[in-house]
């Protein structure tokens, strides 16, 4: 193999590892942005009732044996 055509593939190899780094930055972009969008439809779509401490409502059960 001569020097020229070495050179160009290792440019090549250079090029494919430079757009790999990238696109997979993209991605974990990607996944970061649709992970905080999950839990922000997760905390949306169930809101936490305020429980009153003195209400007593859940204090008595009944139980039938």
């Amino acid at each position: 193999m001569d020097i020229a055509s070495m050179s160009t593939a290792m440019s090549n190899m250079q090029t494919q590892a430079t757009h790999a780094t990238k696109i997979n930055s993209m991605v974990k972009d990607q996944i970061e942005t649709t992970g905080q969008q999950a839990v922000q439809l997760i905390q949306s779509a169930a809101p936490v009732p305020t429980v009153d401490p003195t209400s007593p409502v859940g204090q008595n059960i009944d139980i039938r044996v």
